[in-house]
């Protein structure tokens, strides 16, 4: 989840055992509500997220829902989510790696893209009943509980496989990747939606227009050619890209 940087946010990074898997852990607190919906982009990450405070508000299509979780998964995302705080806010999440959610939760995560779920039925774990155990702690000492579930988790597994060589070079031709890894593009395609949510070529799309919305603001030159250096064919296939992953034109940046 990339979220807006006027919000009370704050990012902490991971243990070093597992920065393979933890992108950071990020909370949100405002002892006052937050006055209007604020867009999350797509970021090529899923979260697990903890909320000590008032249920949080979503907005889509000019209609408002309700999330009632206490601790709930984010999936991957396509489109930006409209969210807020129905009241004072306290936020603490898990920003986990392409596969790093999968490899601590071990459920296929396929069906969650784009969707919220609860917690407590989608771990089979405890990580769930954190929510009760922090609620009153300093944001460092919830950070160490987190950690210890999470060490205790990945014991002493392996570390990489070939998919993992293919997200930690997503800009990499797919075909060419699995040609020279002799895997085929099918099973390539099967375990990244299983263990990321989205096929491979999603991903690469993704991960391109997280690159190119950072680096885009306060740009000031031609936009074409920040397209190709992007990696897109021209100004209107960044565009394209831009009104699908964050609903703005690229040129909103750049002013």
């Amino acid at each position: 989840m990339l979220l807006q940087p006027d919000m009370p946010y704050t990012e902490f990074r991971p243990n070093l055992r597992l920065q393979q898997f933890v992108e950071c852990y990020w909370c949100v607190k405002s002892a006052t509500q937050l006055s209007s919906f604020r867009p999350v982009f797509p970021d090529a990450c899923s979260d697990v997220i903890f909320n000590f405070s008032a249920p949080l508000l979503y907005e889509e299509h000019g209609k408002i829902s309700c999330n009632k979780f206490q601790s709930f998964y984010v999936g991957i995302q396509t489109a930006p989510i409209f969210t807020k705080a129905g009241g004072a806010t306290d936020l603490l999440g898990v920003r986990f790696k392409n596969q790093g959610a999968w490899r601590f939760l071990r459920r296929p995560l396929a069906e969650f893209s784009n969707k919220t779920a609860s917690l407590k039925e989608l771990d089979e774990g405890d990580l769930h009943n954190l929510t009760e155990q922090m609620a009153f702690l300093p944001v460092s000492e919830r950070i160490n509980l987190i950690e210890l579930r999470l060490l205790e988790r990945l014991g002493n597994e392996s570390q990489y496989d070939l998919v993992d060589q293919f997200f930690n070079r997503p800009s990499e031709s797919i075909h060419a990747f699995c040609k020279a890894n002799h895997l085929s593009e099918r099973t390539l395609e099967r375990k990244s939606r299983e263990r990321v949510g989205v096929s491979p070529k999603m991903y690469q799309r993704i991960v391109r227009f997280r690159k190119a919305s950072g680096k885009l603001s306060g740009f000031d030159g031609s936009l074409m050619e920040f397209a190709w250096d992007m990696g897109y064919y021209d100004h209107a296939h960044l565009a394209k890209d831009f009104r699908e992953f964050g609903h703005f034109l690229p040129s909103s940046l750049m002013h």
